[in-house]
């Protein structure tokens, strides 16, 4: 009786204790398991990371990918000026307008232009008697693309506006088109296909991709870090007082932008006048597959860019881009291989920067605590 009477308590104690031990393992299973959970957030946190300067991967594979410093601020530049829209209440907005007119027509005439509404606009090729509205897409960076390629390329730019003409486009193989406006759409395109763009917009061209791969955005940071160096040895564009903290004046950046501008819409002439002769009877409807070529050509253009130490000029280095037939089969082709390349760099980024998280995880490596280092991690891996 007395065994049962003791046994009675100690089978009763046993109890709490059993349930007690059970209660620390299910807690010990449950903090494992938050520290797992933890863990996989942290690695795949690390793969999500956009790559960049601070991305853990070799020097060699991000070279290729990533823009340095300097490339960034230069961007960074055109991106601030990609933002600012067109106000008819600022006073250098409106000179700017006046001074597009003077290099197509002439300054005397520009001196007399009324402001707000007036029939040669429409002669310029806006589609209104106020061009104002058509900078909604475009913005000032569009106009001041515009001013640099009617006073760098006046016979060329009075050209192509003559040729686009309703008055002269039946006998010169060029059916009409509304030249600045089609001069705005080149701006926005490269705007979108750089990734200049601090909003999302609307392409012209639906199939271009925007942005581009990260290895043309590349190829166009490099070719601005050296067309910005030749450029600073010219004359810079009048009333550009505009300038970096790092005292990089604004306006070599954008004149290098305005080249491939100028470029572009060279390019996009050229394409016009390949489609009225496909199609004898072409019509503004079809313009759209001028831009759609002119877009395939600058992809495959920036994506082959090869930029050496010393840019004599940013003409130079941009006259390429009239000789690609985005029609072509190898243009196309080029095309998806350059993206595929592009894609499988920064996959090996990702993936770096993903395994060195996981080995920090288990206390084997201790470059991802660093990752804010990017010479750091670089110099472990």
């Amino acid at each position: 009786e007395m065994e049962a009477l003791l046994g009675g308590p100690q089978a009763a104690s046993s109890k709490p204790l059993a349930a007690s031990a059970s209660l620390g393992q299910q807690r010990r299973k449950t903090r494992r398991a938050e520290e797992e959970g933890n863990t996989f957030a942290r690695v795949l946190a690390a793969w999500n990371e956009p790559v960049g300067i601070a991305t853990v991967a070799p020097a060699w594979l991000k070279e290729g990918v990533v823009c340095t410093e300097e490339e960034e601020e230069c961007l960074a530049q055109l991106r601030h000026l990609a933002s600012v829209a067109y106000s008819q209440e600022e006073p250098t907005h409106e000179l700017q307008l006046r001074r597009y007119f003077a290099a197509v027509r002439s300054p005397a005439e520009a001196r007399e232009l009324p402001e707000g509404k007036d029939p040669r606009w429409k002669e310029l090729g806006f589609q209104a008697e106020d061009p104002r509205t058509d900078f909604r897409g475009g913005g000032l960076l569009a106009l001041q693309n515009m001013c640099f390629l009617a006073e760098a390329y006046p016979e060329r730019t009075v050209r192509m506006l003559r040729e686009a003409a309703p008055a002269s486009s039946s006998g010169n193989g060029v059916a009409e088109y509304l030249f600045s406006a089609a001069c705005i759409n080149i701006s926005a395109i490269l705007v979108l296909l750089l990734g200049l763009n601090v909003t999302p917009s609307m392409s012209p061209v639906r199939s271009m991709p925007c942005p581009v791969h990260s290895v043309a955005r590349k190829n166009f940071a490099r070719a601005l870090v050296a067309g910005a160096a030749a450029a600073s040895k010219t004359p810079q564009l009048a009333g550009d007082v505009e300038s970096s903290a790092a005292g990089v004046p604004a306006a070599e950046a954008r004149e290098v932008l305005a080249e491939l501008f100028s470029n572009a819409v060279f390019k996009l002439h050229a394409e016009w006048r390949v489609v009225c002769v496909r199609k004898p009877n072409a019509t503004l409807l079809d313009f759209g597959d001028a831009l759609s070529g002119t877009a395939v050509a600058l992809e495959r253009f920036l994506g082959g860019l090869a930029v050496g130490k010393d840019v004599s000029s940013p003409s130079r280095l941009f006259a390429p881009l009239e000789l690609i037939d985005p029609a072509h089969w190898y243009t196309q082709c080029q095309n998806q291989f350059a993206r595929c390349c592009s894609g499988a760099q920064e996959v090996a980024c990702r993936l770096c920067a993903a395994v060195a998280q996981l080995l920090t995880e288990f206390g084997l490596w201790r470059g991802a605590a660093a990752r804010g280092s990017p010479t750091a991690g670089d110099a472990r891996l």
